[in-house]
């Protein structure tokens, strides 16, 4: 059987007096309240700590186009530029060209907290 650790901790008075509130409303103590607190603040903070990777291929060929390969290269770069400008918390890993540059692959990584597959 463990020992539950105690701690004693100092409240402002505004502090003291939302946390009195907030733990009635869910029919804790105080202390109860504060446990509940931190296991949910530390315990989700965890769970979704890291990150994901991911990968998308992008054709740089289209048959109704007549617009150059190098080009249609450019529009794609300039596109994922854009993503990750607009999307800060998103991290290239890296980009490359496959089928002789008809193709553009760029790895990025996410927050775990933003991915749908963990």
């Amino acid at each position: 059987m463990t020992e539950d650790a105690q701690l004693k901790i100092r409240l402002s008075q505004e502090l003291k007096s939302i946390l009195e509130e907030r733990s009635k409303s869910n029919n804790r103590t105080m202390n109860g309240e504060i446990v509940n607190i931190l296991e949910q603040t530390l315990l989700s903070t965890k769970a979704n700590s890291g990150r994901s990777i991911y990968h998308n291929d992008i054709g740089c060929v289209e048959d109704t186009r007549k617009v150059p390969l190098a080009k249609q290269q450019e529009e794609v770069t300039a596109m994922i530029s854009d993503l990750f400008y607009r999307h800060p918390q998103y991290q290239l890993i890296n980009i490359e060209t496959l089928n002789d540059g008809k193709k553009i692959r760029y790895w990025y990584s996410i927050p775990r907290s933003e991915s749908f597959r963990d």
